[in-house]
């Protein structure tokens, strides 16, 4: 159950609920994805967005990733500021602890979430890819 509580253990998340996370916080409202632009999905149920105060709180706390956190190697992307956050995962297999490491973030109207399965930490092996990635998009 600890596990659980900090997003380890059986908790899961794929890569585009992520990306979904933080492009919802980066444009205050829900952000429901889509695959194809010829299918539209409503939100779930009861699924809100962020409000205008959490959204803003948000993007404070991500912006500080990126200013003075993990993910200071993004501060020079071209473009608009780039809001993010690193994370890492660890699970066991075949008796060995291993890290999944992870990397979101959002620049303007763009949002990325990269996962690597097994890697050292969210900035360190994730982030490179990342910042790849936002660099070739602008």
């Amino acid at each position: 159950k600890a596990a659980d509580l900090i997003g380890q253990g059986k908790i899961l998340a794929s890569p585009m609920v992520m990306a979904t996370v933080i492009a919802s916080i980066q444009s205050g409202s829900l952000v429901v994805p889509a695959l194809v632009t010829s299918v539209t999905s409503a939100a779930p149920e009861g699924v809100t967005g962020p409000t205008a105060a959490e959204a803003a709180a948000l993007q404070g706390m991500l912006r500080g990733v990126v200013t003075s956190g993990s993910g200071s190697f993004l501060l020079d992307v071209p473009g608009p500021p780039v809001i993010a956050k690193t994370g890492t995962a660890e699970f066991e297999k075949g008796g060995r602890l291993l890290t999944h490491a992870w990397m979101i973030a959002a620049q303007g109207d763009l949002a990325v979430a990269v996962f690597v399965d097994k890697g050292s930490s969210g900035s360190g092996t994730a982030g490179p890819i990342l910042e790849q990635f936002l660099r070739a998009a602008r």
